[in-house]
């Protein structure tokens, strides 16, 4: 490949990013009252289940008093609940509501509308092609960055 190629995919990565966020602030945060840096913590809570906010805090990447304030507006809003650690009672455990998971589902919901939308004129095996090299270039980006580790730090 040529050199430009890398810089060419580095602007298009910075652009999805953006659009990225752009869908989040459109169709959650306009919708839903959740800006994307409370939809990242809903998000990663169902990804993940319920779990301790020093886990939530490590697995965002923040400061756990970061976590803390933002766990304690979903917690506010219904969305998260906070309850004892069945396996240390000094510790809580944090988990999506009912109340967050339907918030979930219909900004996935919306936004998986607005991408078929984008992408009507694309096949189904284009669009799945697509999910495939995006998940390859996450997964190599991820291996070359942070040696494999699971999260982006």
């Amino acid at each position: 490949m040529r050199s430009d190629v890398w810089s060419e995919l580095v602007d298009q990565g910075r652009l999805l990013v953006r659009l990225g966020k752009l869908l989040t602030h459109r169709h959650v945060e306009i919708y839903e009252g959740v800006g994307p840096t409370l939809d990242g913590m809903l998000a990663a809570l169902r990804k993940g289940g319920p779990m301790r906010l020093t886990a939530l805090a490590d697995q965002l990447q923040v400061d756990p008093s970061v976590a803390s304030r933002q766990a304690a507006e979903l917690v506010e809003r219904g969305l998260v609940e906070r309850r004892p650690d069945p396996d240390d009672a000094r510790a809580g455990i944090l988990d999506l509501t009912a109340d967050g998971h339907a918030v979930l589902e219909r900004a996935r919901e919306r936004s998986g509308q607005i991408v078929a939308a984008a992408l009507r004129d694309w096949s189904e095996a284009e669009a799945r092609q697509l999910v495939d090299l995006l998940t390859k270039l996450t997964g190599d980006l991820r291996e070359e960055l942070c040696g494999g580790k699971e999260r982006v730090r």
